[in-house]
C-alpha cells in the first residue's frame, strides 16, 4: 500500500544514483524512503541519472515511486555512456563489431577509471549534472532539506557544495562504508588519503549522518572524530506491501533452498556448495527431493563454472534475475534460505535481503565466521550459523533441515511479524530527523 501524501508536506530533495528502474537491493532503500516519506510530512523530489548500463533492471520497482517527481539527468560516467552506446548499436546494424569493441573498452573503463583516475569513484562524472539540477530545484521550490545516499560516495560531495552555497539542511545516508570497506577500491596510498580526506569532510559537514546498521554508524562516527555531530542508525528493512499478495503462496513440492541476492566476493557460495555436495553424496537416494536455486545477479560470472566443477550442475538451478515481486514469491515458496558472508575487512553490512528473509518467516542458514549479522539472526532465533571452513558442519545443517522437512516440522515463523523493520517505520524515523533539523537549525 502506498503512503498517503500529507497536504502540508515540506519538500525534500533526494539525490541518489541507483534508483528504479535499476534493480538489485541497493536501489530499494532510497525507493522505499521516497515511497513512504509523503505519509510523514515530506514530499520527495528525486534527482537521479538517466538510463545506464547496469547489472539488472526491474520496471516493477517503479510502481513504488510512480507519484513522485523524478528528475533524471545526463552523466558522463562509463555506465551512462554504455547505455547510450547500446541504444546506438540497436539502430546501427552495420557497425556491430565496432560497437562490441567500444562496449568492451567502456566496460574496462568503468572498472579501471573509477579506481585509478577518478576519486572517489567514476560517478563523479554525474556530479556536475546532478549539482545544477539540485541547485535549480532548491531555488525554484525553496527547498531547505537535502538527503543523499551512497554508494556512490561522490553523491555526498554534491551536497557539501550545496550546503556551502545555500545553507540547506543535509542528511547523508551510508549504505556501505567509504574507506576501509569492501565497496570502495583504493589502489594506492594516495587514493586512500584522498578518500579519507573527502570522507572526513562529508562526515563533519553533514547535519546528520545515517548508517544502515550499528557497526557502520559507529565506524563512521569514530572516523569523523566530531563529538558534536549527529549520527543515527536507520536499518534496512522490508515492505509488508511486497509480501501481502504472497502470504498464502504454497511451498514448492520438493525441499527448496533459495539464495536471493547478488553473488559477489562478500557473498560467495563455494563453502555451501561443497557442503551441499557432501550431503548429496551421503544421501544419494534423496536427490530427486531437493532443489537449490540462486535468484539475483552473478557479479563475476563464474557461479555456473563453480557449480560444474563441484559436480552439482544437475542439482542446482542456473542463476536467474527476477523482478522483485517474483523474488518475494520465491522466498515464500522456499523451505530454507541461504545467507553467505565473506568479510575481508572489518566492515559488516546487513543488506536488505536479510530483512526480507526475516519477513518471509523461513529459517535461514548463515555461512559466516560469526559477526554482527550472524549474531543478529541468531538473537532473533531465526536461523543457525556454520563457519565458512566447516564443510561437514554445512552438510550436517542441510541434513538437519531436510529431516525436519521430511517430518513436516520445519521451524517457520509468522511472516511480516517484525514491525520494527517495516520500511514505513524507517521512513518515519528519517522524517523525524529532518523535522528536528528544521526545528533546531531554523
Amino acid at each position: 500500500m502506498k503512503a498517503v501524501k500529507n497536504k502540508s508536506s515540506k519538500n525534500i530533495l533526494v539525490l541518489c544514483y541507483y534508483f528504479p528502474p535499476m534493480g538489485m537491493g541497493g536501489t530499494q532503500r532510497a525507493a522505499k524512503f521516497v515511497k513512504y516519506l509523503p505519509g510523514h510530512g515530506w514530499n520527495p523530489i528525486v534527482i537521479t541519472v538517466k538510463d545506464v548500463h547496469y547489472h539488472a533492471h526491474d520496471d516493477s520497482l517503479l510502481d513504488d515511486v510512480k507519484d513522485v517527481t523524478i528528475i533524471r539527468t545526463e552523466s558522463l560516467d562509463p555506465l551512462r555512456l554504455l547505455a547510450r552506446l547500446r541504444r546506438k548499436s540497436v539502430s546501427d546494424s552495420n557497425s556491430n563489431s565496432a560497437n562490441t569493441g567500444r562496449k568492451g573498452l567502456l566496460n574496462w573503463l568503468n572498472e579501471t577509471v573509477g579506481a585509478w583516475l577518478l576519486v572517489p569513484d567514476s560517478k563523479i562524472l554525474w556530479a556536475p549534472f546532478a549539482f545544477f539540477a539540485a541547485w535549480k530545484q532548491i531555488r525554484q521550490r525553496h527547498i531547505r532539506t537535502v538527503f543523499t545516499t551512497s554508494p556512490p560516495h561522490s553523491v555526498h560531495l554534491i551536497a557539501v557544495l550545496l550546503k556551502r552555497l545555500t545553507g540547506i539542511h543535509w542528511v547523508a545516508d551510508f549504505r556501505d562504508d567509504w574507506t576501509g570497506g569492501e565497496s570502495q577500491p583504493c589502489p594506492s596510498r594516495l587514493h586512500r588519503a584522498l578518500n579519507r580526506l573527502m570522507e572526513r569532510v562529508v562526515l563533519r559537514t553533514a547535519d546528520c549522518v545515517v548508517g544502515m546498521c550499528e557497526p557502520l554508524t559507529r565506524n563512521l562516527q569514530a572516523k569523523a572524530n566530531h563529538p558534536s555531530g549527529r549520527f543515527e542508525t536507520i536499518m534496512n528493512g522490508y515492505d509488508p506491501a511486497d509480501f501481502l499478495p504472497y502470504i498464502e503462496t504454497p511451498l514448492h513440492p520438493e525441499f527448496t533452498i533459495t539464495h536471493c541476492g547478488s553473488i559477489s566476493r562478500v557473498s560467495h557460495p563455494e563453502p555451501f556448495l561443497k557442503g551441499l555436495k557432501q550431503f548429496l553424496d551421503e544421501e544419494s537416494d534423496q536427490h530427486s527431493e531437493m532443489r537449490m536455486q540462486f535468484i539475483g545477479t552473478d557479479m563475476f560470472g563464474n557461479l555456473q563454472r563453480l557449480v560444474a566443477e563441484i559436480g552439482l550442475e544437475t542439482r542446482v538451478d542456473p542463476i536467474r534475475y527476477l523482478p522483485h515481486h517474483q523474488a518475494v514469491q520465491e522466498l515464500m515458496a522456499s523451505h530454507l534460505l541461504l545467507l553467505t558472508i565473506f568479510r575481508q575487512t572489518d566492515e559488516e553490512i546487513i543488506t536488505g535481503k536479510v530483512f526480507e528473509y526475516l519477513a518471509s518467516g523461513k529459517p535461514i542458514l548463515i555461512i559466516a565466521r560469526g559477526g554482527y549479522v550472524a549474531q543478529f539472526i541468531t538473537r532473533l532465533n531465526r536461523g543457525i550459523v556454520v563457519d565458512n571452513d566447516d564443510i561437514a558442519g554445512i552438510a550436517n545443517a542441510i541434513r538437519d533441515y531436510y529431516q525436519l522437512y521430511q517430518q513436516n516440522k520445519m521451524p517457520f515463523a509468522k511472516p511480516i511479524a517484525v514491525p520494527e523493520f517495516d520500511r514505513d517505520q524507517q521512513a518515519a524515523h528519517l522524517a523525524r530527523i529532518c523535522f528536528e533539523l528544521e526545528t533546531t537549525m531554523g
